[in-house]
């Protein structure tokens, strides 16, 4: 303990200051803390490297890097220090999530028309308050709109996480949403490829009409500028983009058409089945065959779980959360989507996300705000955190997913993803033990991002009844 103390005392003498954020008066007055010194005491702090909640623990953030971490008795509050007593309360790792989009679906009730509109100022908003520090998109539809975003989040104009932009998809011919570009090839997905990472996006995802020629150009593009590619596939199967390179998958396995009888090379089976069995032979070869290549998966129970009957329940803050259109158009449109079909596939998704990371695998999480009107950002980024303990994680383990798995798939996991010194102080605050209920991650009292303290509160308060207007 005292030498981890004095690692603590001599990095805050060498630490170079952090020019601190200028923040707008918009900004301002949703901050509580803004310190240049600021020390936790008594709080229960998630140790997802060693997947323990620690009693009674002080941490002391200098310029917004933890510069000491140790028991409350031992270790006290520097001078000038602003001292925030947590008893009673727990200190997470801010969330890191790979599967957020700044836009929101909207269907016809017909379902004859599909798009999607942006909302640049309540999504932001929402995955900051709900305790995502760090996200991936996962897919642009208005990708100048999600690069100027992430820009003014940078310097302090609006509220948001830190953005990992990724790219507009990687679609090939016979897409389902007008929005999107269909690539014609391998020619010009090196060129799409080339082009976006020129404008500053950092990362890239396959979709479902892409073919595995096209695919492969834009993983080999991707990866000589040292970015990653993911992929919600449909064509193009699990194993083979798992051959040819790609660096992970999202919706867990929910979306793999390995399995699909007679499945035509390049084609994509919008209606396939869904997999029967965890226990199949065939996906467990599948998943072996995943970790040996290192492939990453996301998992987005969320968004999968809001489709069946298995809990029917609405979460009363979501529905508060959006305008009046928006929960029109929930309450006509989605909520008639769910289906007690899909109750078995569900459990079983979670079964595989649970053996996949048992077996080693890299299981990361996102919430895919788009698929059902249920699932909003941040509201739907909690629900998917709690969902990992009903498939079999605790929820330590489960934090752990949602925090430093996230950072080592970003390749981040220096600097953010967990709380140990040197690292950014991108922290949570929730009211309660989360070692004793996972739904405590929703009492979220403050989120600090590089050691600003933001009052979740004032910030879910400002967005009531406007979450699908803008």
């Amino acid at each position: 303990m005292k030498k981890l103390l004095l690692a603590g005392y001599c990095l805050m003498t060498i630490l170079p200051a952090i020019s601190q954020t200028s923040f707008s008066p918009v900004v301002k007055k949703f901050i509580d803390y803004d310190s240049a010194i600021i020390t936790f005491i008594h709080c229960k702090l998630v140790d997802v490297m060693r997947l323990k909640v620690q009693e009674d623990q002080t941490v002391i953030v200098r310029n917004g890097i933890i510069t000491a971490i140790g028991n409350t008795k031992q270790l006290s509050p520097p001078a000038g220090s602003a001292v925030i007593d947590l008893t009673g309360k727990t200190l997470l790792p801010g969330f890191v999530l790979l599967h957020e989009h700044m836009f929101y679906a909207a269907y016809s009730a017909d379902f004859t028309y599909l798009h999607v509109k942006q909302l640049p100022y309540t999504f932001p908003k929402l995955y900051l308050a709900c305790g995502a520090t760090t996200v991936r998109t996962a897919g642009s539809v208005e990708p100048y709109s999600d690069l100027n975003l992430k820009r003014d989040i940078d310097q302090g104009k609006i509220l948001g996480p830190e953005m990992d932009v990724t790219a507009p998809y990687l679609e090939g011919k016979g897409s389902i949403f007008p929005g999107m570009h269909e690539l014609s090839g391998p020619a010009e997905a090196k060129a799409f490829v080339d082009f976006w990472a020129s404008q500053g996006c950092t990362s890239f995802k396959g979709y479902m009409f892409v073919n595995k020629p096209t695919l492969k150009a834009a993983i080999d593009e991707a990866h000589a500028k040292g970015l990653k590619v993911t992929g919600h596939l449909c064509a193009v199967t699990y194993r083979e983009a798992a051959e040819m390179g790609i660096d992970q998958l999202e919706h867990g396995f929910s979306v793999s058409t390995d399995f699909v009888a007679n499945k035509a090379e390049n084609a994509c089976p919008l209606f396939a089945p869904p997999i029967a069995s965890a226990d199949s032979p065939k996906v467990k070869d599948l998943t072996r065959f995943l970790v040996d290549k290192k492939v990453i998966l996301t998992s987005t129970l969320a968004v999968i779980y809001n489709m069946t009957t298995l809990d029917t329940a609405i979460r009363p803050e979501v529905l508060e959360a959006m305008s009046p259109d928006t929960r029109d158009m929930f309450l006509n449109v989605y909520l008639k989507m769910r289906n007690a079909a899909g109750n078995k596939a569900m459990l079983e998704e979670m079964k595989m996300e649970k053996r996949f990371s048992d077996a080693g695998g890299l299981l990361t999480v996102g919430t895919d705000p788009t698929g059902n009107g249920a699932t909003l950002a941040g509201y739907g980024s909690q629900q998917s955190i709690e969902l990992l303990t009903q498939a079999g994680f605790t929820p330590v383990e489960a934090i752990r997913i949602a925090t430093y798995n996230g950072a080592k798939a970003l390749g981040l996991q220096d600097k953010v993803g967990s709380i140990e010194v040197g690292k950014a102080a991108d922290l949570v605050v929730i009211d309660g033990d989360i070692a004793q209920n996972i739904k405590n991650i929703r009492k979220i009292t403050w989120v600090f991002k590089k050691g600003v303290g933001f009052n979740s509160q004032k910030i879910f308060n400002s967005v009531k009844g406007q979450v699908g207007k803008y």
